[in-house]
C-alpha cells in the first residue's frame, strides 16, 4: 500500500497552529525516521497489515512518546481506531466503533 500521499496529506494539516501541540512538525517527523527513531507509516503498515482499509493516519504526541493514530474500517464493516508506537511499531490500543 503507498502512503506517501497520506504522510503528505498529514505533513500539511499538521502546519495548523491549532494542532501544535499535539502534533510534531513534519521536517522533525522526517528526520526521526531517517534517524531511525521512530518508523514510518509505511513500515508501521509492513509490520502489522491492518485486516481491512485505512482511513485515516496521524503521528501525535500521548503520554511523552509519539504514537500513530489510526483509524481503518475492517471487512465487516466495522471502524477501528488502533493506537500503534511509532518507535516499535507495537500495537498499544484497539478501540471499535
Amino acid at each position: 500500500m503507498n502512503t506517501q500521499w497520506i504522510f503528505l496529506a498529514l505533513a500539511v494539516g499538521m502546519i495548523n497552529p491549532a494542532h501544535a501541540s499535539e502534533h510534531p512538525d513534519p521536517a522533525q517527523v522526517r528526520v526521526w525516521v531517517q534517524q531511525g527513531e521512530i518508523l514510518s507509516l509505511d513500515a508501521i503498515l509492513q509490520k502489522q497489515p491492518f485486516p481491512g482499509t485505512l482511513l485515516d493516519a496521524e503521528l501525535e504526541y500521548e503520554d511523552d512518546r509519539l504514537i500513530y493514530e489510526l483509524k481503518w474500517r475492517d471487512a465487516h464493516g466495522k471502524r477501528h481506531e488502533t493506537e500503534v508506537d511509532a518507535a516499535s511499531g507495537r500495537w498499544l490500543e484497539d478501540e471499535t466503533d
